[in-house]
């Protein structure tokens, strides 16, 4: 009998462990993050509606920004995932463009590491290529991030949607923007100390000709020490 339960328990890990992606469980119920005080960005033009397990993203016309953030002295030499599921009807988009996440570092200047756009032509994008079809947009999907964060050609980024790969690079320097290598000739000096924000949610770089609303669900980021299903470079 144990050594069946045993067998039982090594088939499920081998079965996760041969999937395309990260395969760390993810709580239905909103993190405690979400619901802090401060969550919400400050100078949004309208605070998130949080109703667990769902947080609702709403601009009306002439509104920029709509988000959660969070931030933390997150440390190089670490990896850390970051995601969220979204559903909105694409025919309220018209022709904005929008971002859904950003990740960025904190410093003079601030600089974005990565971020999640979506517009109605391509659906929802990451790094120019495709993540969610806009026909499919109004169903639940996954986007996550992985990231470990390096001040030298030692990091990697690697983005998954609905568990598939579709981004990834390695040895790379991950505290600015991809692509930076030092091996490249990009040896800007990172300030000290340093603190990364992910913000998620709506931001327009103007005001929005339209009302738009999107859904998100299993807002989520940890530290990982365990990291499943590296991808190499895509």
């Amino acid at each position: 009998m144990i050594g069946q339960r045993l067998g039982l328990v090594m088939a499920v890990f081998l079965a996760a462990c041969g999937s395309t992606g990260p395969i760390f469980n993810v709580s239905d119920a909103l993190y405690d993050w979400v619901k802090a005080p401060g969550a919400v960005t400050p100078g949004s033009d309208q605070a998130p509606v949080i109703a667990d397990p769902v947080v609702t993203f709403r601009l009306d016309r002439g509104d920029r920004r709509s988000t959660l953030q969070t931030g933390e002295s997150w440390r190089t030499t670490q990896t850390y995932l970051f995601g969220f599921d979204v559903r909105l009807d694409p025919r309220t988009l018209g022709g904005e463009r929008l971002d859904l996440s950003r990740l960025y570092r904190n410093g003079a200047p601030a600089t974005e590491l990565i971020s999640v756009q979506l517009d109605a032509r391509r659906g929802v994008t990451v790094l120019g290529r495709a993540c969610i079809a806009p026909a499919h947009l109004a169903t639940w999907h996954r986007v996550e991030m992985r990231i470990r964060l390096a001040d030298n050609d030692t990091g990697y980024l690697e983005v998954f949607c609905d568990r598939k790969p579709i981004w990834a690079r390695v040895n790379m320097r991950t505290t600015f923007a991809p692509e930076c290598r030092i091996s490249a000739g990009c040896n800007r000096a990172v300030p000290k100390p340093e603190r990364y924000e992910w913000q998620i949610g709506l931001m327009s770089a103007r005001g929005v000709a339209r009302p738009i609303t999107v859904q998100m669900q299993r807002l989520h980021y940890r530290v990982l020490f365990y990291k499943p299903n590296r991808v190499g470079t895509l």
